[in-house]
């Protein structure tokens, strides 16, 4: 135990260094970011699909020509398998539409970003930041190359991008047919051609420094450190003296997730017994087991709950926000309730609507909290971010006398007398 607290505090010593830093260059104007700012650091198609299409144009308003296209196919692409793609034809199309998607979710959909030459050569982008896998999405634009394109695997390449190395796309994304893609990284693979699309723009001030902005954004998503710091904060932990110790703690992943979790939940009941809310939850909450959920409601309405949980935990879903109510009940035909303005419409279970956890500004696409075992997520329910926006989501419940207006509105469904 004595180990584990000496570690502790000396990882701790390094953090704070680190934050430390960060503040003083905050202080300096060095974390002025345009992208936070305007609140899309995290979109996938209006900041991330769009900002790196528009560094691969050759005709983008850059005005670097085909420089970061090539340093993109050099650095990227061929370090996934030799691929020939000629840059001087090359046309780089965001959201590129390959028709309604199929009933059996087999073709159709829209491209993120695909980059074609006159030869027919495809480099096709899936670009994942916290958006989970839709069904058969990778086989989709597979069956695209192969099918409508008619062409053989070395004339196109498939990479899904993903923050961080050694994410893997879903089985409902791959569907049952086996084919080739490759899986790249924000964390290594882009972050690192950035930084040489940095150097070629050395001489264009203003292309560069939007470059070294969006490379700040980056960071800041995936929480990186400092080279300094982080070679230090490993040095320790892998350091002959410490590397069990640190095995151990690894060991102990999930018991600190599962711990982190259920202080959250016990948080929210607390909440729920003070403002005068009844709540209970299945302690599957706290493992993500699918169809668990953490239920709350006014005594006086019981035929509405106010729910938190999963359907399924999983790269194609997770935790949601919904108003239920029973089986005997439905909505009034005429009832119309918009909760969350940006959330799914709403079905017979949900009068209200649903949506998914994202982040502390509520906004799909956000973030990730909709996952329970993500680690940006777990610092969220740690630092208390999580709690204080279940805390205004509530307050807002019972200020606006949800569960009042929507049991108002439920009528019993009619009896179907079996023969």
């Amino acid at each position: 135990m004595d180990n584990i607290q000496t570690l502790l505090n000396n990882i701790n010593l390094i953090l704070q260094q680190d934050r430390i830093r960060k503040e003083e260059s905050r202080k300096r104007g060095e974390q002025f970011n345009v992208f936070e700012v305007l609140g899309v650091q995290t979109s996938e198609v209006r900041l991330h699909s769009a900002f790196i299409a528009e560094l691969l144009n050759p005709q983008g308003s850059h005005g670097l020509g085909s420089k970061f296209l090539n340093a993109f196919v050099e650095d990227v692409v061929k370090k996934c398998k030799p691929f020939e793609l000629d840059i001087s034809t090359s046309q780089i199309i965001p959201e590129y539409n390959i028709g309604p998607i199929s009933e059996d979710y087999k073709d159709g959909g829209r491209i993120d970003i695909l980059v074609q030459d006159e030869y027919s050569h495809l480099v096709i982008i899936e670009n994942k930041i916290y958006a989970g896998d839709q069904p058969c999405q990778l086989l989709r634009y597979h069956n695209y190359a192969e099918r409508h394109r008619k062409l053989n695997q070395e004339k196109y390449i498939l990479l899904y991008l993903t923050l961080d190395d050694g994410n893997m796309p879903s089985d409902g994304s791959i569907g049952d047919v086996p084919f080739e893609y490759y899986c790249i990284s924000y964390r290594t693979h882009i972050l690192n051609w950035l930084e040489k699309c940095v150097e070629l723009a050395s001489r264009f001030p203003l292309i560069r420094e939007t470059i070294q902005q969006y490379i700040i954004n980056l960071k800041n998503i995936l929480s990186i450190m400092a080279n300094n710091d982080l070679e230090r904060y490993l040095e320790i932990l892998t350091s002959n003296e410490n590397v069990f110790t640190t095995i151990s703690i690894l060991e102990s992943s999930w018991t600190i997730q599962r711990i982190i979790r259920t202080k959250l939940v016990k948080e929210i009941k607390t909440l729920c017994d003070e403002i005068g809310l009844l709540c209970d939850y299945d302690e599957g909450v706290v493992n993500c087991v699918n169809n668990n959920w953490i239920r709350i409601w006014d005594s006086k309405y019981s035929d509405v709950f106010f729910r938190i949980g999963t359907y399924s935990h999983s790269n194609q879903d997770g935790y949601r926000m919904d108003f239920f109510i029973p089986s005997t009940k439905k909505a009034k035909d005429d009832f119309c309730f918009i909760f969350w303005t940006e959330g799914y419409k709403s079905n017979e279970e949900n009068p209200a609507g649903w949506i998914y956890l994202w982040s502390e500004s509520g906004k799909p696409g956000s973030g990730r909290w909709w996952r329970w075992d993500d680690w940006n997520t777990l610092k969220d329910m740690a630092n208390g971010k999580m709690m204080d926006f279940f805390r205004g989501t509530i307050c807002q419940i019972r200020e606006q006398e949800c569960f009042k207006l929507i049991s108002e509105a439920l009528e019993n469904k009619p009896t179907v007398l079996s023969k």
